[in-house]
């Protein structure tokens, strides 16, 4: 497997590259994040410094809150990633990975939030 990942937006007009030694997919179910997506956003944690933004034109960020900013895609609206201000750390949308990751769901976050329609995700052993 490569020493990285990949990942675009729907229309591929944001494009960027993360370390493959990210965190593995860390599941949240806090309110904003259904409000965001539609339901629990899955993420790979990877430090800025070691993201390469190859298509950025697009990106569009959003203050959502005093801790948080997130970016989306101006062209098709994928959300693309998460800042928790002023960390050190992007949170990228783990669908937007291209081809297989190797990566599982490691931790859900938030998980007292989450609605009563679906189960918690597995967490990889």
């Amino acid at each position: 497997m490569s020493d990285s990942l990949s990942a675009t937006c729907h229309c591929g007009a944001v494009r960027l590259v993360l370390p493959a030694a990210a965190a593995g997919v860390l599941a949240c179910h806090c309110t904003d994040c259904q409000k965001m997506h539609g339901n629990f956003n899955a993420f790979l944690a990877a430090p800025i410094a070691e993201i390469t933004l190859q298509e950025a034109d697009a990106l569009v960020w959003y203050q959502s809150s005093a801790e948080n900013r997130r970016a989306f895609c101006g062209t098709c609206g994928a959300r693309v990633l998460k800042e928790v201000t002023p960390s050190a750390r992007w949170l990228i949308s783990a669908g937007l990975i291209d081809g297989p990751s190797g990566k599982r769901i490691i931790r859900n976050l938030w998980s007292e939030s989450k609605p009563d329609w679906y189960d918690l995700p597995e967490v990889a052993s």
